[in-house]
């Protein structure tokens, strides 16, 4: 993706983290029956994710099936999804365990997967913000549930664009683009001096198995 796709993209009210997140999605792909979980409405993502073949999703969000993740099973038959996405989600659910035992459930043998979480953000209840979770944590908990083949991708840049994201929703739309470009390029500067500091920084993790 561009800096101009960026800068428009900030100018329209998108935090770093989403553009990001899309970006990084841009290099997935979805096939079959694909059930989308939390993420409301017609998310912007599913522009981004590559097709194979035919698609038939189905979306499922407390904001209109009126389900609780934390304790309603999903509304879908075992082992009936060729792919479920869930972005932006966990963060929110404090049984993390049974909503993952649930993606289990209605995955197919050869079922994908995909996934996001943020990590360097501000407390944005929806309607609660439980956790933060590292790379390793993510591993590890996908692991526990019975998935293989487990890809933790961070997603994001240095110090300095992790500062940027912090502070970016509190500016006028019209200074977002411009303060993202001095921002990128000191970025870009201190990255080159120190490289692992983009292992510290990281905006969010994109995570990807089957099972």
């Amino acid at each position: 993706m561009s800096t101009i796709y960026r800068m428009g993209a900030l100018s329209r009210g998108q935090s770093l983290t989403r553009i990001l997140m899309n970006e990084a999605l841009a290099h997935e792909t979805i096939r079959g029956e694909v059930v989308d979980v939390g993420g409301g409405h017609h998310p912007d993502y599913f522009d981004f994710l590559r097709h194979i073949g035919e698609v038939h999703l189905e979306a499922v969000d407390a904001s209109f099936s009126g389900i609780d993740f934390e304790k309603d099973p999903l509304p879908f038959n075992d082992a009936s999804a060729d792919t479920v996405i869930l972005c932006n989600v966990l963060e929110h659910i404090y049984d993390y365990r049974f909503l993952m035992q649930q993606v289990r459930r209605i995955l197919k043998a050869d079922g994908r997967l995909i996934g996001f979480v943020p990590f360097w953000i501000g407390y944005h209840p929806d309607p609660h913000d439980y956790f933060r979770y590292t790379g390793e944590a993510l591993k590890r908990l996908l692991a526990e549930e019975g998935f293989n083949h487990i890809e933790i991708k961070p997603v994001g840049g240095g110090p300095l664009l992790a500062n940027f994201n912090t502070l970016v929703l509190s500016l006028p739309r019209v200074l977002r683009p411009v303060a993202y470009l001095w921002y990128a390029v000191f970025d870009a500067f201190f990255l080159a001096l120190r490289p692992r500091s983009r292992e510290r920084n990281p905006l969010g993790f994109l995570f990807t198995v089957t099972l």
